[in-house]
């Protein structure tokens, strides 16, 4: 398996362009809620568990508005109330995502694509015999990864809800709902990168991708993770973060557990599961002297090692 990224936050997205984001995002979904600070009943609803159905939970803190509760029984995190379908739609076609797509992501586009969607790829090669492979990128967004992909002869294709995602001559792209778009083929690989957490039915999703998978194909899917050191933090200590929370975006935080309950529900086994955070600098906010800078970020590799970083990376092949 290839080695992991020890990564400075700082050199993928700047601390001004997070405060920027942060404070954007923010004015926006104001109108969701009343003068109080509450949620209005025309955005959100009640609504069991997303990942396991299950009716109880308990609330663990509140950013912004949102409440953030932990599942009694798959031990995920959810925002309850939650976000009526359809209201996240508006983000992403008015153009409020790719303002978020323009000032964040491709900002540390060359750092993307020439190191992290570089390991994604050989991540994933090295788990099949053949290096020809075929895949379905779903939440394509700028294409990064579709573009190393294909570079290395793999046959990809891509979806994303916003028609400003990418538009490469050589990548089919279709624009639209995942659950929404009938397919009449299959794939050896079907990636989410950070998408899974967006969706009001991400386990609709991970059906339908293990239903397009061929013999021996695998689904890969990064997202905010509820067993992390952030979320432990968050939880004695409240405060509004930069980044992993993003209020009104990330609304399912997926623990070690459910991931286990999903790959045995479907007819998938866990080829492998690793940790990728930067808890530490997202909650200090503050850019240091190159020495302390290293001690941080290999704290931060310590907490990945320990299965703590913010973030799950998940391999699951079908059986």
């Amino acid at each position: 398996m290839s080695n992991k990224i020890k990564l400075n936050l700082f050199d993928l997205k700047s601390k001004e362009n997070l405060q920027n984001i942060h404070f954007f995002f923010k004015t926006k979904i104001n109108k969701w809620f009343d003068a109080k600070g509450l949620p209005k009943s025309e955005f959100f609803e009640y609504r069991n568990c997303p990942l396991c159905d299950e009716k109880s939970s308990n609330e663990v803190f509140a950013i912004e508005g949102f409440s953030y509760h932990k599942c009694i029984a798959c031990e995920s995190l959810y925002t309850k109330p939650h976000l009526i379908d359809g209201v996240l739609d508006e983000l992403y076609s008015d153009g409020t995502y790719q303002h978020y797509q323009d000032s964040l992501v491709k900002s540390g586009s060359g750092l993307r694509k020439g190191v992290l969607e570089q390991r994604k790829f050989k991540q994933l090669q090295q788990m099949f015999s053949q290096e020809k492979l075929t895949l379905l990128d779903v939440g394509c967004g700028g294409g990064t990864f579709l573009e190393v992909c294909h570079e290395n002869g793999w046959k990809v294709e891509g979806i994303d809800p916003s028609p400003d995602s990418t538009n490469s001559k050589n990548i089919k792209v279709q624009h639209g709902d995942f659950n929404q778009i009938k397919f009449d083929k299959k794939f050896d690989v079907i990636s989410f990168w950070g998408v899974l957490e967006h969706l009001s039915n991400p386990i609709a999703a991970l059906k339908k991708a293990s239903q397009m998978l061929n013999k021996s194909g695998m689904i890969v899917f990064e997202v905010p993770s509820a067993d992390c050191f952030l979320s432990e933090y968050l939880n004695k200590t409240t405060f509004s973060p930069t980044r992993y929370i993003e209020s009104g975006r990330h609304n399912i935080f997926f623990s070690k557990k459910v991931i286990n309950n999903i790959s045995q529900r479907y007819g998938l086994s866990i080829e492998f599961i690793e940790s990728n955070g930067l808890d530490i600098q997202t909650i200090l906010l503050e850019e240091f002297s190159p020495e302390i800078t290293e001690k941080i970020i290999n704290m931060q590799d310590t907490i990945n090692n320990l299965m703590l970083g913010d973030h799950y990376r998940v391999f699951l092949r079908k059986k």
